[in-house]
């Protein structure tokens, strides 16, 4: 075997381990990526939801209390209960594991954006 043949040999070593360590790389890139994108889904659906809801409570039912000055603390309760039942009706179960995996406590975690959609709204 002579000297150059031994080059061959050693470079085509090293070029196979790049190459593997490079496939590894953009494959854990890739799922990386992909794994965001579906992340940022789940939360802009998880966010849809709550808006629309909120928007709709707000919309049928707390508007028309407000008219008519019957809007007290006690109807504002059930205002909130209202939109978090409806949205723990409409979350699939893939978006409420998402959500509990991803903040922990789901009525908790929901409850907080019924209120900044609330706030949105009023300013």
């Amino acid at each position: 075997m002579g000297l150059q043949e031994i080059i061959w040999s050693a470079v085509s070593i090293i070029v196979t381990g790049l190459v593997s360590w490079l496939v590894a790389l953009i494959t854990s890139w890739i799922n990386k990526k992909i794994k965001n994108e579906k992340l940022a889904e789940l939360l802009k659906r998880c966010t849809l939801i709550i808006s629309d809801v909120v928007k709709a409570v707000y919309q049928d039912f707390v508007e028309a209390l407000k008219a008519e000055g019957k809007f007290t603390p006690e109807k504002q309760k059930e205002a909130k209960d209202r939109a978090l039942a409806m949205i723990q009706s409409q979350l699939t179960p893939e978006l409420k594991s998402f959500i509990q995996d991803s903040f922990g406590d789901e009525i908790a975690w929901i409850s907080n954006q019924i209120e900044a959609v609330l706030y949105s709204l009023k300013n």
